[in-house]
């Protein structure tokens, strides 16, 4: 499983880089954040706030989309530390306007937190949508970019997926975002359930003489035949590696 307490402490040095950057005040910085997000109409308490600055908790999707546009850094750099830092096109920190807010409504609504589960349960979840409300919350992350809500992250195991060479690679201990409802095409990214086996598969949908096949990155592993009995879960939309 992910380190929650190296994301958190990793999320809070950033945090404090970004306003660092903005040339907000080191002390009593809190407060400045309690007051800038109540404009932006996000109301966090300031014990939720102290939590984000020690390291002790990273923000909710609502808090997160707010940070990022008031301090202009990238959701993705902010959350997971993931380069390049400053969003485009920002000059310099302000407030958001009343019609910004739409905005934020819009961002929270495409980037959801998903449930972080095992490869057992990816394997169940083809046949049916599991209630995913039932899961701890501490297992839930956010994702990056837009997923449905029935999506879910994997933590990869193994090293069919890494990349010997150049190339995009998905090392074990990386994290993969994965929205069943998300329609494949050949050369995508997929889980697929394959047969015999209740856990799933993370491989790249290939096609050749008509027929389908799942193939790992690294080339040390065999190709997978697709027959009637596998079953595609879903398409990789995104994915990080933990610092």
């Amino acid at each position: 499983m992910v380190d929650k307490n190296s994301l958190r402490a990793a999320f809070s040095e950033r945090l404090h880089e970004a306003l660092d950057d903005a040339g907000v005040r080191a002390r009593g910085r809190g407060v400045d954040i309690h007051r800038q997000l109540k404009s932006m109409g996000v109301d966090k308490t300031t014990q939720a706030i102290s939590k984000w600055l020690n390291g002790e908790a990273i923000a909710e999707a609502d808090s997160m989309s707010a940070l990022c546009t008031w301090l202009g850094v990238r959701r993705e750099w902010l959350e997971y530390g993931v380069l390049p830092k400053e969003q485009i096109g920002h000059s310099n920190v302000r407030a958001l306007a009343p019609s910004d807010l739409n905005n934020v409504s819009e961002i929270n609504q495409r980037f959801g937190k998903v449930p972080l589960i095992s490869w057992v349960q990816a394997g169940a979840w083809c046949e049916a949508i599991s209630n995913i409300e039932n899961y701890d919350s501490d297992s839930w992350l956010s994702c990056p970019v837009p997923i449905s809500s029935h999506g879910y992250a994997l933590k990869v195991l193994g090293d069919s997926m890494t990349n010997p060479g150049p190339g995009r690679s998905y090392p074990t201990g990386c994290i993969i975002f994965v929205d069943p409802e998300a329609e494949t095409k050949t050369g995508d990214r997929v889980i697929a359930r394959v047969p015999r086996t209740n856990e799933a598969t993370f491989k790249i949908l290939v096609e050749d003489a008509g027929r389908q096949f799942l193939r790992p990155i690294n080339p040390q592993y065999p190709i997978i035949d697709i027959t009637e009995e596998t079953h595609i879960c879903g398409k990789v939309v995104g994915s990080f590696i933990p610092e």
